[in-house]
């Protein structure tokens, strides 16, 4: 099935997350705006069940979006654009076309806004790699923080620490073939002297970790962990079963991930800073293809209490990829029906969504305001 960035890295080895191409019906090769696509206050904003699996026109809501710019991949590129569609630019360019050389994909503003983190993936070998990279908020600067040497293959979706000093990232190590994943972990690096830790990690070759974000006070990391039905290869299609798992930052690199919501396939998982509070999707497409699945937004307390349903689309239609914004609501991405997907806003307790259908792109962060 199409999926938000189903386009698996596929150089040497399978893998199941670290993907970014934009949906066929997303890409439009530039970011531009409409007049609809302003905030407007004198639109009553229709709910979930109304929405689902249908086009909506609804203007963003400006109690809801943010005004602060959003960072989204679009083409292999980072890009920073108003809440509204409009103002868009390139922040951080792929240095090749999408698809052919060099990508940059999943970036993350630093806590103070002033920085960026992103996955640089390099084609141009046999093999593919990945690395971390810092830049300022304007794409300036770049500059590699964690190489992955070998046998790491692959290292990124970093995620920037409270203070602003480390950053924690996922590794996927291979075997002397470069062709079966035989180490998956997460890492923290000092942004400042490039020195890694692990955190957490495993040899089994049937755990993928993914997708780690920090806690409000930097002791614990929300994570995805995918039970995998096949070891990661060139010929696995990297199906399995993910959950959100809760792991101490300090905690000894052979801890057991704490898993919040046993019940729910969740994934893709936030940690907000404002109202400790985390955010999954259910189903994330990119390990769970069962076309009939159900794709929705759920916030759990980091104990696992207080689970609570934000978004109910009907499917065709889905929400994934979501993020906190620094006021407590939540920026998403909407498929009306894949690979129909569009940046959309929710309030925490899913009271009010807006999906404006004017914005295409992936893996949406809103840029932190005081």
């Amino acid at each position: 099935m199409g999926a938000p960035g189903s386009r698996r890295w596929t150089a040497g080895i399978s893998v199941v997350v670290l993907t970014a191409t934009v949906l066929a019906g997303c890409t439009t090769g530039t970011v531009t705006g409409t007049s609809s696509g302003t905030s407007s206050s004198g639109v009553a904003p229709r709910s979930p069940s109304e929405t689902a699996g249908t086009a909506s026109e609804t203007p963003v809501d400006p109690l809801v979006a943010p005004s602060a710019s959003v960072l989204t991949n679009l083409d292999g590129h980072l890009r920073i654009l108003r809440a509204d569609g409009t103002g868009g630019k390139v922040a951080v360019p792929s240095i090749d076309a999408e698809g052919t050389q060099d990508e940059v994909l999943l970036g993350d503003w630093s806590p103070d806004g002033n920085r960026l983190s992103f996955t640089r993936v390099d084609r141009s070998g046999t093999i593919l790699r990945a690395s971390v990279w810092v830049a300022n908020s304007d794409g300036s600067g770049a500059r590699q923080v964690y190489s992955c040497p070998a046998p790491c293959q692959r290292a990124g979706i970093a995620a920037w620490s409270p203070g602003g000093d480390q950053l924690a990232y996922v590794v996927t190590d291979t075997d002397a073939s470069r062709t079966v994943g035989v180490r998956s972990a997460v890492e923290v690096v000092s942004v400042a002297s490039g020195r890694p830790r692990v955190v957490v990690e495993s040899r089994d070759r049937l755990v993928d970790f993914a997708y780690p974000r920090w806690s409000p006070d930097g002791r614990r990391l929300v994570v995805q962990v995918t039970r995998l039905k096949e070891p990661l290869s060139a010929t696995s299609d990297g199906s399995g079963a993910p959950s959100v798992a809760v792991v101490d930052v300090a905690g000894p690199p052979g801890q057991a991930p704490r898993v919040l919501a046993p019940q729910l396939p969740g994934g893709h998982p936030d940690w907000s800073w404002k109202t400790d509070t985390i955010i999954f999707a259910t189903n994330d497409p990119e390990v769970v293809q069962q076309d009939g699945a159900e794709r929705n937004l759920w916030t759990v307390r980091p104990d696992g209490s207080e689970l609570r349903q934000v978004t109910r689309f009907v499917r065709p239609a889905m929400a994934a990829q979501p993020s906190w914004t620094s006021d407590g609501t939540i920026a998403f991405l909407h498929c009306v029906a894949m690979p129909e997907c569009y940046l959309a806003y929710a309030t925490a307790d899913g009271s009010v969504v807006q999906t404006p259908q004017q914005l295409a792109g992936l893996w949406p962060r809103v840029k932190p305001v005081a």
